[in-house]
């Protein structure tokens, strides 16, 4: 036997419903809003860390090259060439983009699957793969969506080549291009990347982007130092981190 509700308990029960979805609402506002402080609490400790370890290398590089100069003379002219073409004549995003499609490459190596952009990942969206372990979506992997923007492939590049010149030219001949390539690349990754995040910057919170920005920054720099000794054999990757850290 059923019995019909009743006027009394048909207009409680959407009450109810209303009552207890309540704290639902307010536990996710106190997440989002404990998320927001602990990414400004990180971009805050990051900051005095990006200034040292950048201190650390900056001091690292005032050694004499084999063509006379300081390698730091020639990366930081690299560096501010890069800039005023960048702002003044060309914007080469077709490299960026390449760089980002050979990471794309990688990531089917390694992860099986493939990522297009960050923005998939941040929507949730992107290309899948499937394997024996049935279809997933890889574009929500930080560590894959993140990696063109935070690996500095084209120093890199520039590294190995430098270290391959110099077993079979004189250092001389090889210190001073090198060296400005270095800061031609590096110059080349970061403002590029800040363009690619500041696309996205409104979808984020303030904090996010600066947090981003910080990471990326960091973590290139990192990467970028531990493959320097390859072009620049009185680079010392150790002291630099002493130094900034």
């Amino acid at each position: 036997r059923t019995s019909k509700p009743t006027d009394g308990s048909a207009s409680r029960t959407p009450c109810a419903r209303t009552s207890m979805a309540k704290p639902s609402s307010n536990r996710g506002g106190i997440r989002a809003a404990l998320a927001r402080i602990v990414k400004g609490v990180m971009v805050a400790v990051l900051i005095p860390l990006v200034i040292g370890l950048f201190q650390g290398v900056l001091q690292q590089l005032e050694t004499l090259s084999g063509s006379g100069a300081l390698y730091r003379t020639w990366v930081e002219r690299g560096f501010l060439t890069y800039v005023w073409l960048h702002l003044l004549l060309y914007r080469p995003v077709f490299l960026f983009r390449s760089s980002h499609r050979i990471f794309s490459v990688l990531a089917v190596w390694l992860f099986g699957g493939q990522v297009t952009s960050v923005e998939s990942a941040g929507t949730g969206k992107g290309r899948s793969a499937k394997g024996e372990g049935g279809e997933r979506t890889l574009a929500g992997s930080p560590l894959v969506a993140f990696s063109p923007y935070v690996i500095p492939l084209p120093t890199v590049l520039v590294c190995v080549l430098g270290w391959l010149l110099a077993r079979w030219w004189e250092r001389a001949a090889v210190d001073g291009p090198v060296s400005f390539l270095i800061g031609v690349t590096m110059a080349f990754h970061w403002i590029m990347t800040a363009d690619n995040l500041q696309s996205q910057r409104a979808r984020w919170h303030v904090e996010t982007y600066l947090l981003a920005l910080g990471l990326v920054f960091i973590l290139t720099l990192l990467i970028a130092s531990a493959c320097l000794p390859l072009a620049i054999p009185d680079f010392s990757f150790v002291h630099a981190l002493g130094i900034g850290l």
